[in-house]
C-alpha cells in the first residue's frame, strides 16, 4: 500500500493512494494497474461500499477485514473483530438501518470534500500550521477512521484509525464501548442538524510552534494570575471543566498525540470528541516547542474517571453549549522518573523547569483564554511532582495574562489542601511569574518528591 509522507497526507480518494486488488474487487484492472501491478484503491472502495450487502455484525466485520488485507495484508490490530461484533450486535437493527447507510454516504462524499485528495501535514515545509475542516468534512474522515480505510502516517504505525477498538479481549473493554458509542452519537448528530448549520461549524487543528529561544516566562513581570484549586468527585469531559464558554482546558497528551484502548486523560478527551480524532493523521510528533490546539470538537458525550472506573452519559441539553468556542490544548508533558535519582529530582533541572513552563506558555498563550482548566498536568504516569507542576503552570498562565483552574479528582484530595496552602504561601511574599520562577530554581536537586511543598513554603516564610 502507499504510504505518505512528511509534506502531506494521502486520503483513499487520491489516484496515488494504491494497492494490489488482491481479491479482484474490480473488473478490467489492466488499464488501472501501474508497472508494479498496483491499482488505486478508490474503485475497490466504492465498489465494495456500494454491492456488499451489510446487514449482520458478522457481515460487517468481513467488510472491515477485507478492506484490511487489500490494503495492508492482514487484518491488524482488529484481529477477529469480536469485540466490534458483541458492540454492534446490541445495536441492531438501529445500526444496519440508520448508521450504516449514514456512514456509506460519508465515506463516498471524500473526493467531494477533499478533490486534491491529499490533506496538508501540519509544521512541514511549504505547509500551513492550520487546518480547518467543516463538519463535514470532518466527519468524513472520521467514517474512514471507522471503515480502517487510511494508511498510517509518515510517523506512527498503530493508532491512526478505530482498528484498535475491534478485536476481542480489549483490555479495557469499558472504554472501547463509550467510544464507538461516542462515534455512533456523533453520527448521529447529523441525523437531525441542517447543512446549513452543518456549514456553520467548522473544527480547527492548529500546530503552535514557538521560536527555538523562546524563554520569556522564567523573566516575565507579569504579576501572578488569579488560580483556584478546585476538587472534584471525578474528571469529566462536561462544558464546566472543559473551559466554557471562554477559556480553554488542558489535554495530557503523548509526543504522539491522539486516542488509545484505555483511559487516561488525554484518550478520554479525544475518544469523548470523535471531531479531535482526525488531528492523528496531520499531526507529526511533538516538539518540545510545539502544542496541538483543536478547537470546536464537540465532546458529545460527558464521559467521566478515568482509568478502570469510567462511565459516560448524555450532555446536558438543558444547558446551551457554544462548542465552537471548544478548545483542547494538547501539551506533552516531560517523562520523568518518580523517585529521586542519585543526582537528584528530574524535575527540577534547570532545563527541564524552563522546557516545562515553555510547553504551558506556548499553549496558554495560543489565544485569548479567560480562564485555562487542566489537572495535575505531568503528575501521574510521567511521574511528575505536583507543587512544582502547579507552580510552572501558574508561572505560564501568569505570563499569558489568563486565569488558572487546577482540577483534581478526590484521589488526589490531600494533594488539594496541600496546593492551597502553597498558593496562600505564595500570594503572602510573591509578586510576579519571574519571583515564582525564582523560587523554583532555588529548590536544592536533592529534594525528594512531594517534599518540594514544605521546602518552599517554609523558605517563604509560611
Amino acid at each position: 500500500m502507499t504510504s505518505s509522507n512528511d509534506a502531506g497526507y494521502l486520503l483513499p480518494c487520491s489516484a496515488s493512494f494504491k494497492c494490489f486488488d488482491r481479491f479482484s474487487i474490480i473488473d478490467d484492472t489492466e488499464d488501472l494497474e501501474d508497472p508494479d501491478g498496483q491499482v488505486p484503491f478508490w474503485p475497490i472502495l466504492t465498489s465494495l461500499l456500494r454491492s456488499t450487502p451489510i446487514e449482520t455484525p458478522t457481515q460487517l466485520a468481513e467488510l472491515l477485514d477485507t478492506i484490511a488485507v487489500t490494503l495492508r495484508g492482514s487484518s491488524g490490530p482488529a484481529g477477529d473483530y469480536g469485540f466490534l461484533k458483541s458492540f454492534i450486535s446490541t445495536l441492531e437493527p438501529a445500526f444496519f438501518g440508520t448508521y450504516w447507510p449514514l456512514i456509506v454516504q460519508f465515506a463516498l462524499e471524500l473526493p467531494e470534500h477533499f478533490p486534491s485528495g491529499i490533506l496538508p501535514v501540519l509544521g512541514a515545509e511549504g505547509t500551513t500550521s492550520t487546518l480547518e475542516l467543516s463538519r463535514r468534512q470532518t466527519a468524513c474522515l472520521v467514517v474512514h477512521q471507522f471503515l480502517c480505510t487510511l494508511c498510517p502516517p509518515a510517523w506512527r504505525e498503530e493508532y491512526f484509525d478505530f482498528s484498535i477498538w475491534y478485536a476481542s479481549g480489549q483490555r479495557h473493554e469499558q472504554a472501547c464501548r463509550i467510544y464507538l458509542t461516542c462515534l455512533l452519537t456523533y453520527l448521529g448528530t447529523f441525523l437531525s442538524t441542517s447543512d446549513q448549520q452543518q456549514d456553520d461549524c467548522h473544527v480547527t487543528y492548529t500546530l503552535v510552534t514557538a521560536e527555538a529561544d523562546f524563554t520569556t516566562v522564567g523573566s516575565s513581570q507579569a504579576p501572578l494570575s488569579p488560580i483556584e484549586i478546585t476538587l472534584v468527585d471525578n474528571y469529566e469531559t462536561s462544558p464546566a471543566q472543559l473551559g466554557l464558554p471562554s477559556g480553554a482546558a488542558v489535554v495530557s497528551a503523548n509526543r504522539f498525540i491522539g486516542f488509545g484502548q484505555s483511559a487516561t486523560q488525554e484518550e478520554v478527551h479525544v475518544g469523548s470528541s470523535p471531531a479531535s480524532c482526525p488531528a492523528v493523521l496531520i499531526t507529526p510528533p511533538l516538539a518540545k516547542n510545539q502544542v496541538l490546539v483543536v478547537r470546536g470538537a464537540e465532546a458529545v458525550l460527558s464521559i467521566t474517571g478515568q482509568r478502570r472506573n469510567i462511565t459516560a452519559i448524555p450532555q446536558d441539553t438543558i444547558i446551551s453549549t457554544e462548542w465552537r468556542a471548544r478548545t483542547m490544548l494538547f501539551m506533552d508533558a516531560l517523562e520523568l522518573d518518580v523517585e529521586s535519582d542519585a543526582s537528584g529530582l528530574p524535575d527540577l533541572v534547570p532545563e527541564n523547569l524552563t522546557r516545562e513552563v515553555n510547553k504551558a506558555a506556548i499553549a496558554f498563550s495560543s489565544g485569548m483564554y479567560e480562564v485555562i482548566c487542566s489537572p495535575l498536568w505531568g503528575c501521574g504516569a510521567f511521574g511528575g511532582d505536583p507543587y512544582v507542576k502547579v507552580a510552572l503552570l501558574w508561572c505560564a498562565a501568569s505570563a499569558a495574562h489568563t486565569s488558572l483552574k487546577i482540577i483534581c479528582d478526590r484521589e488526589a484530595r490531600e494533594i488539594v489542601s496541600s496546593l492551597t496552602r502553597l498558593v496562600t504561601a505564595v500570594r503572602g511574599r510573591l509578586v510576579t511569574a519571574q519571583d515564582l520562577m525564582g523560587l523554583l530554581r532555588s529548590i536544592p536537586r536533592n529534594t525528594a518528591r512531594l517534599q518540594t511543598l514544605d521546602w518552599m513554603v517554609e523558605r517563604l516564610g509560611a
